[in-house]
């Protein structure tokens, strides 16, 4: 399986702002424990638009073995709208 980017949260850098939710279109992050947390590796893309918004510089792209799922992502989407 190729390998993917997706966004990795030093845990120790992240003030719990919230600042990147919004800017996550995929909704791969939520405030979980006062820190942000991918909710799950296959909703993120892997194009960093949380980057720029975080002001802690917390968030970094890194790489996963794991594939996006596809089908996974347009239910959660789904879902989301409802």
């Amino acid at each position: 399986m190729a390998k993917r980017s997706i966004i990795k949260i030093n845990e120790e850098k992240c003030n719990g702002c919230g600042l990147c939710i919004p800017n996550c279109k995929e909704g791969a992050l939520q405030i979980i424990g006062g820190k942000a947390r991918l909710v799950s590796d296959v909703f993120c893309d892997g194009l960093g638009a949380c980057l720029g918004h975080c002001p802690e510089g917390a968030i970094a792209i890194g790489k996963t073995r794991q594939k996006c799922n596809k089908s996974a992502f347009r239910s959660f989407e789904g879902a989301r709208r409802a």
